[in-house]
């Protein structure tokens, strides 16, 4: 498996409205191309403002067909990225592979 690991910093009191905008458009949309949640943490404690998801796929090329079908779909660019762009501070992005012995998503 290939994870997707995403740290997103939002400007202050922005993360609900971020996660109802991934609840409503994101993960719709991710879904219908066949890309899986594999798991989604906020801050409760520590550096606050932040979300943290990560997104399985079967292979590094499963996620490159995906992520491409994403972008081409024309709620992403036409819906979703307006509505949470503002809301980012910064952005960092890890694919990270799990060894055979690891947990994994099915």
């Amino acid at each position: 498996m290939v994870y997707d690991v995403r740290i997103y910093d939002f400007k202050p009191g922005k993360v609900p409205e971020y996660m109802k905008a991934v609840k409503e458009l994101a993960l719709p949309i991710r879904k219908d191309h066949g890309v899986e949640l594999a798991a989604w943490f906020h801050t409760a404690i520590g550096e606050l403002n932040q979300v943290i998801h990560v997104w399985a796929y079967n292979s590094l090329a499963h996620m490159e067909t995906a992520k491409a079908e994403v972008e081409a779909d024309p709620r992403w660019f036409g819906e979703y990225v307006p509505r949470v762009q503002p809301l980012i501070v910064k952005m960092r992005d890890q694919i990270m592979l799990a060894p055979d012995f690891s947990p994994q998503k099915s």
